[in-house]
């Protein structure tokens, strides 16, 4: 699996959860509102702990995804840095190990 698509399959599954996260907050403003009429003491305690607890959640969620946005860009910028600081190291690597794959593949064809 190639870098790029690694980088696709993160921002797929990160979109899943970012809506999964959205319904789930759809769903208890929901049930909020469809239990707004219950006028007991405990459904009034039970939908106030549920707000707060809601409220948190969506706190959470932004400060979640500023953290990877900055994680992401991190690693990125380091990824760009090491190949730029190293792309004769790179390269000679690249070189060695098809150099070395060529002289197998050469050597095994004689045999037969």
């Amino acid at each position: 699996m190639t870098t790029q698509e690694q980088r696709q399959e993160v921002l797929e599954k990160k979109d899943q959860v970012a809506a999964t996260f959205r319904d789930l907050v759809a769903s208890t403003e929901e049930l909020l509102k469809a239990t707004a009429s219950y006028t007991s003491a405990e459904a009034e305690e039970v939908r106030a702990k549920l707000k707060i607890q809601l409220e948190q959640a969506r706190a959470n969620a932004h400060t979640w995804e500023d953290t990877a946005k900055q994680k992401v860009q991190q690693a990125q910028k380091v990824t760009e840095d090491y190949v730029h600081d190293n792309v004769w190291k790179s390269l000679g690597i690249a070189a060695l190990v098809g150099l070395f794959l060529g002289c197998c593949a050469s050597s095994g064809s004689r045999r037969d």
